[in-house]
């Protein structure tokens, strides 16, 4: 179920700052919007957090875009081009199970000795389609092996 992947990402993305208390709101209406905005950017969706430095930490960026091979000649207005290259702990499950995604991925690392790599390095969620117009959720947390 988890597991560790060293991975490069190339993100063409919009970047974001809000309370982390909403994201849960604000990522889902900014990726809409982003893909409404570039209907012909083709490519799975990803968001690019900026990890939670602390419980005193209330506002954060965040990216919405879409993994591409490499950075476009004209990138859409407003929009960067990340690449992020680290060792991930990774699991996949169904989008609507992004909790207990994020907890069994958090034990997981706990349990197999490696330590989070979130101080300066993001964590990253990419969207994937299903039957059904269903969405599964990979998400990978920096780690340091």
């Amino acid at each position: 179920m988890c597991q560790v992947v060293k991975r490069e990402f190339k993100v063409i993305a919009v970047k974001h700052r809000g309370l982390y208390k909403d994201f849960a709101e604000l990522v889902p209406k900014a990726a809409h919007q982003f893909l409404q905005r570039v209907p012909n950017l083709t490519g799975t969706e990803v968001t690019v957090y900026e990890p939670k430095a602390s419980e005193s930490h209330s506002e954060g960026a965040f990216y919405v875009g879409v993994l591409g091979n490499d950075a476009l000649d004209t990138l859409p207005e407003g929009a960067e081009f990340l690449d992020i290259q680290h060792s991930y702990g990774i699991i996949r499950g169904k989008g609507t199970e992004m909790g207990s995604l994020y907890s069994s991925l958090d034990q997981w690392i706990d349990e197999q000795g490696y330590t989070r790599d979130t101080f300066k390095d993001f964590i990253i969620e990419t969207y994937h389609p299903v039957e059904n117009g269903a969405e599964e959720v990979e998400i990978y947390i920096p780690i340091r092996v």
